[in-house]
């Protein structure tokens, strides 16, 4: 009977178990990998950033959602509009509700995108370094 592969000279095993190791280290890899938790497979709890009293969420949601974009909203018309200068910012009407709750809408939603841009960096700088680690510990054995 004679061997499948010839075997190296340096190494004590033939190249097929070495072939066989390598497709099963990344096989593993591959799956280890899959199964790591990634950036929009994450559960995400509501109850971790919005302060609502237990049962009382659509209520408190409800406000949230009319508040939060009108506070924003005029606060942006201060800063960026009338430039914190108090007299320009009383010539705007300010009974125009919805049109402030609109120009915060927006504005709320720009930085929301831009919040989840950077806890998308910062999630992907982590499983770089993560990744890093891992080959250079790799490596040195």
């Amino acid at each position: 009977m004679e061997p499948k592969s010839t075997q190296d000279p340096k190494s004590f095993l033939s190249n097929d178990y070495r072939s066989q190791g390598r497709a099963f280290s990344q096989a593993n890899l591959a799956k280890r990998r899959q199964q790591e938790e990634d950036f929009l497979n994450q559960e995400v709890d509501y109850r971790d950033f919005v302060f609502a009293p237990e049962g009382y969420e659509a209520p408190v949601f409800a406000l949230y959602l009319a508040i939060i974009p009108y506070l924003v909203g005029l606060g942006f018309l201060f800063l960026f509009i009338a430039r914190t200068r108090y007299e320009s910012f009383l010539e705007f009407k300010l009974s125009s509700f919805f049109i402030i709750w609109a120009i915060g809408y927006e504005v709320t939603a720009v930085l929301l995108i831009v919040i989840i841009f950077l806890s998308w960096m910062n999630h992907m700088r982590k499983r770089h370094e993560r990744e890093s680690t891992r080959i250079k510990g790799n490596s040195r054995r």
